[in-house]
């Protein structure tokens, strides 16, 4: 279960800066992990000051991935098969695990934080494992960076990687990723080359590799053009690497492009942001002050019509601030419901 200060566990308090890597206002759908650049109104959630470990701190239990690596490597050891074409790749249960909706979030806001785009557009906390699972591009992640680890083994895969690489979940979770690539001393040294590049880059991401890659099955592959970043928890330290691509060649040279689930996100009503609910209240408090002008300067009274519009108008904005403010309430609750769900799990 997770830690009380976990590094992928933040508390959220004012509601506005929290979500602001995962969600935009815009309901346009990305087709491609590199995403959207554009500057559409972010819906943003604050998080708490970090109390607890300091940066740069042990790393001692610091992963919930710890005990999600240890459930996964029983499973793993007792199981050599490859999935079948068709069989079930992973359940729900799994890819919504509250350690992996973690590492999702931890996920998400790096790679935002790396490349100034967004993976998913129009998601919500509770709708992220979902949405990447099912995204039209290969997700996967490794837990290099983690104190101990020397051999890193891949923490996330989506159901793109898990069709591409031919086998389902708890065969993949906990292999050591090298195994991803052929067992050749050149391709594995030029996939270590690009890890420790991305590694030692500030700004910890690298785009445009490509490089050959072989399934569980044997099947060789080149994934293109890929996206390589470093996953930082809450206090900005390294707890991982994720890799993000939509296309791939195969050995004849055929290109593919990658192709998604069926989910959908959901069209919802996102919830306002304090620049929202402040416009609302000084709309209130300029159509009060032009109630009390008609009575005050020109001397009108509730009878007049003008006076009926005015307060009628202020009515109608009044309510309105007040949905907004209701709105907020409720999405800071579920925010802090969805933590302390993962907290006690």
């Amino acid at each position: 279960s997770l830690q009380r200060h976990h590094p992928l566990r933040a508390s959220v308090t004012p509601f506005i800066t929290f979500f602001n890597m995962l969600l935009r206002t815009s309901h346009q759908r990305i087709d491609s992990p590199r995403g959207s650049r554009s500057r559409a109104p972010l819906l943003v959630l604050a998080a708490k000051g970090k109390g607890g470990d300091k940066k740069g701190g042990s790393k001692k239990g610091v992963s919930a991935l710890a005990g999600l690596m240890k459930k996964k490597q029983e499973a793993e050891e007792a199981k050599a098969s490859v999935a079948q074409p068709g069989s079930e790749r992973a359940s729900p249960e799994q890819y919504r695990d509250p350690e992996v909706r973690g590492l999702l979030f931890a996920l998400a806001t790096s790679y935002f934080q790396a490349t100034k785009k967004y993976l998913v557009d129009g998601v919500d906390l509770e709708q992220l494992p979902d949405a990447l699972f099912n995204a039209n591009f290969v997700l996967l992640s490794h837990d290099r960076f983690l104190e101990g680890v020397t051999d890193p083994v891949f923490t996330y895969a989506n159901k793109a990687a898990l069709e591409l690489w031919d086998t389902d979940w708890d065969t993949l979770i906990g292999m050591p990723s090298r195994k991803s690539a052929l067992d050749d001393p050149e391709v594995q040294k030029d996939r270590q080359a690009l890890l420790d590049k991305a590694a030692a880059t500030r700004a910890g991401v690298i785009t445009g590799y490509d490089g050959w890659r072989v399934s569980v099955a044997g099947k060789k592959f080149k994934i293109k053009d890929v996206t390589l970043f470093n996953i930082l928890d809450f206090g900005g330290d390294k707890i991982g690497q994720a890799a993000v691509f939509d296309k791939y060649e195969l050995e004849d040279g055929t290109e593919v492009q990658v192709k998604g689930g069926a989910w959908e996100a959901p069209q919802v009503e996102l919830p306002p942001t304090e620049a929202d609910v402040a416009a609302a209240a000084t709309a209130v408090e300029e159509q009060a002050a032009a109630v009390r002008q008609l009575k005050e300067a020109q001397g009108l009274t509730n009878q007049d019509p003008e006076v009926q519009a005015a307060v009628a108008e202020l009515k109608a904005r009044k309510e309105r601030l007040e949905r907004l403010r209701h709105m907020q309430e409720e999405a800071l609750a579920a925010a802090e419901s969805a933590f302390e769900g993962a907290d006690s799990s």
